[in-house]
């Protein structure tokens, strides 16, 4: 993302890497020399490229539709039929030679001329317009061109049609149990694809197509409650609050989990690399949803509601995600007894959900104010110790909110002011101390290289 820190960075690490003998220094020039060459400009003529396959397509369906009255039906018809088959001819050749680029950028445009095709199809018969039943036919077929052919631009297609059925595919409380399927068939297809065949853009869309299942599931049940027995706004901010930070929370431990399980079961092959790029953006993206929460439970909540209701902690939609991430931090920490980095993980991420849950159970602004600050705090720690630096970007603008509402609050009253400012000044200093004792024994920088030896040996 910051390709200019990421270089900063890089030239950082291969010095350390350097001295401490781990890889030549004509090794590091030569990364060094790669790195600089690379400016993007390799990537800009496949950029340059999708772009223009884009417009190819789109000025075919331009021309078709103004010469709609003069093109016999037929014609029509075995003119889609024949530029899919084309596209896919040319793809299937540019890959046999190696193009892998370019072959994928055709897969696309094949997937978008199946697009449209369908669209000019329901004009030729006149066919009532459905946009879910479309969505979902293109999102058959772009998975079925996306496995077939690997094709990532295929995939990212049919991960937004499959969105865009998830959103119009019925109305909410009418959904059955085979959409629901059929929605998470999508959803375990598009992942399986973006970790075989790992890009960015692939994960992402993936991970969103996740959350938007999720919201799906959630919109159901509260309508459904709603319709049956007139839940008001307390039970959803419940549901919302422990599901939604549930499945935030599964999205970070989940990885590190999958780590020690790996450790402690030396006959498990170690992951491949698109399962750990995958992890990796799940990560991520639970990292934020996790900090966003903290910050709206504590600044936003209380503004709607003065108390919330338990009863949407009994709901499925809250219970499992909420639950699962308890039992998995729970078993992290069990785990990683021996791993004092892994088990701050699961004790931050652990601690941080059970803040966000707080407010269902009391509405104490002082407790709230302490458990948040302490959370954010925690997670500030994390991301320094595993230096990472977009975990720290959310984490000290989840902090600074924070601090800068507390301020705004307590401003008014000295004496509230002076409470604030001693509980923040005491949780400081207890983390510094507890940290300065950790990092003054060693532990969190050799336990993870013994307990690998002693798995190898």
């Amino acid at each position: 993302m910051f390709d200019w820190a990421y270089k900063k960075r890089l030239k950082d690490d291969l010095e350390t890497w350097v001295a401490n003998g781990w890889i030549t220094s004509a090794g590091a020039s030569a990364i060094l020399k790669e790195q600089d060459q690379e400016d993007g400009r390799s990537r800009l003529p496949t950029v340059l490229a999708g772009i223009g396959l884009v417009c190819v397509a789109l000025a075919i369906f331009a021309f078709i539709a103004a010469n709609w009255e003069a093109i016999p039906k037929a014609l029509k018809l075995i003119g889609i039929a024949v530029l899919i088959a084309a596209s896919h001819g040319v793809a299937a050749h540019a890959a046999r030679k190696g193009r892998k680029g370019l072959a994928d950028l055709l897969t696309g445009f094949a997937t978008l001329v199946f697009v449209g095709g369908m669209a000019l199809v329901g004009q030729i018969f006149h066919l009532p317009s459905d946009w879910a039943g479309g969505a979902f036919l293109v999102s058959l077929g772009g998975l079925a061109a996306a496995w077939l052919t690997g094709s990532k631009s295929s995939l990212v297609v049919a991960a937004a049609a499959a969105i865009t059925w998830q959103v119009t595919r019925s109305d909410l409380g009418a959904g059955t149990v085979i959409e629901g399927t059929i929605g998470l068939a999508f959803l375990a297809a598009i992942f399986a694809h973006a970790i075989v065949y790992p890009s960015r853009l692939s994960r992402w869309i993936a991970i969103s197509l996740l959350w938007v299942t999720y919201g799906r599931w959630f919109a159901e049940t509260a309508e459904f409650l709603e319709s049956t027995t007139g839940t008001g706004d307390k039970t959803l901010l419940s549901m919302a609050l422990a599901g939604i930070g549930g499945l935030a929370a599964l999205s970070v431990v989940i990885d590190p989990l999958g780590d020690l399980f790996v450790k402690w079961s030396s006959d498990r092959p170690n992951r491949k690399h698109g399962h750990w790029l995958m992890t990796r953006s799940m990560q991520d993206a639970g990292f934020l949803v996790l900090c966003f929460l903290l910050v709206v439970a504590l600044v936003v909540v209380p503004e709607f509601s003065s108390g919330l209701s338990i009863h949407g902690l009994l709901t499925w939609t809250a219970v499992l995600p909420l639950g699962l991430a308890l039992l998995l931090t729970g078993a992290g920490l069990l785990l990683s007894y021996k791993t004092t980095k892994s088990a701050a993980l699961f004790a931050a991420i652990g601690f941080s959900l059970i803040v966000i849950v707080v407010p269902i159970f009391t509405m104490n602004i002082l407790l709230l104010s302490a458990g948040t600050l302490t959370a954010l705090i925690g997670l500030c720690a994390l991301a320094t110790w595993y230096n990472n630096r977009f975990w720290a970007l959310c984490a000290y603008l989840g902090l600074t909110a924070i601090a800068l509402w507390l301020l705004q609050v307590t401003i008014g009253s000295l004496l509230g002011q002076s409470v604030f400012f001693l509980v923040a000044g005491f949780l400081l200093l207890g983390v510094a101390l507890w940290l300065a004792r950790l990092f003054r024994t060693g532990k969190g920088g050799t336990e993870n290289a013994t307990i690998t030896q002693e798995v190898q040996s």
